[in-house]
């Protein structure tokens, strides 16, 4: 089997070791370097020239949206995943508008990070198997370029409402049949019952969540959100 070499510039260490971890509880991917700073990521990436690199944006001595810059203006065969805190629209703009394979924000859940991988391997598997065919049609075109998300994040959302945010719960949603209450939400996106809740909320009321009322250990009613309606 073909084994992907994957790159993490990450300044803090701890994180990097976690996203070390995870590259390598997937079958296909090895990590073949790990840069804290801008200096050790050209240096390494020239080099090595891996076929993914995982970037964060906040670094101590840049800003990782200039690195993504500096990689598609010199090594173009490179796929970059950017896993980082930043929920700014306008640093996700920048990061698509410079050709990212994906964009997973922190704290990093492994299925979405597992998801994200796998798709950038059959991605590429499909690249490589057109490379003896002169012509493509329609349907290949669309096989290939696809993206395996669940849903289209409208362009307008109401106030208080994270398009970043919203993506990650629907995704998770999605990955998890038996749903949630918006407290568990809540634990594993890193944010309080009430925001949780929030979201929840608007995605019933888009109809693409629905709410079912179920009974904890105690006899109290609890609502249990699930992907679909």
């Amino acid at each position: 089997m073909h084994s992907w070499e994957v790159f993490i510039v990450e300044d803090d260490i701890r994180i990097a070791e976690i996203n070390r971890r995870f590259v390598e509880k997937i079958e296909g991917f090895s990590v073949c370097g790990v840069a804290l700073t801008e200096e050790e990521a050209k240096e390494q990436i020239a080099i090595l020239q891996p076929d993914l690199v995982l970037l964060d944006i906040y670094f101590p001595d840049m800003n990782g949206l200039d690195l993504l810059r500096w990689m598609r203006s010199e090594f173009r065969g490179v796929e970059v995943i950017m896993v980082t805190a930043a929920t700014e629209v306008n640093t996700l703009k920048h990061a698509l508008d410079d050709g990212i394979f994906d964009y997973i924000v922190k704290p990093v859940i492994f299925q979405r990070f597992k998801d994200a991988l796998l798709h950038f391997s059959e991605y590429k598997k499909s690249i490589h198997q057109l490379s003896a065919d002169k012509e493509v049609n329609q349907n290949v075109i669309d096989s290939i370029i696809k993206r395996e998300k669940s849903e289209v994040i409208p362009q307008s959302l109401p106030k208080g409402i994270d398009p970043i945010t919203l993506d990650k719960v629907l995704t998770m949603l999605s990955n998890h049949k038996k749903g949630f209450t918006a407290d568990d939400l809540g634990q594993l996106i890193g944010a309080s019952r009430t925001t949780a809740r929030r979201y929840l909320e608007y995605l019933v009321s888009e109809q693409k969540v629905r709410a079912d009322i179920t009974y904890g250990g105690v006899g109290r009613p609890e609502r249990i959100y699930q992907y679909g309606v």
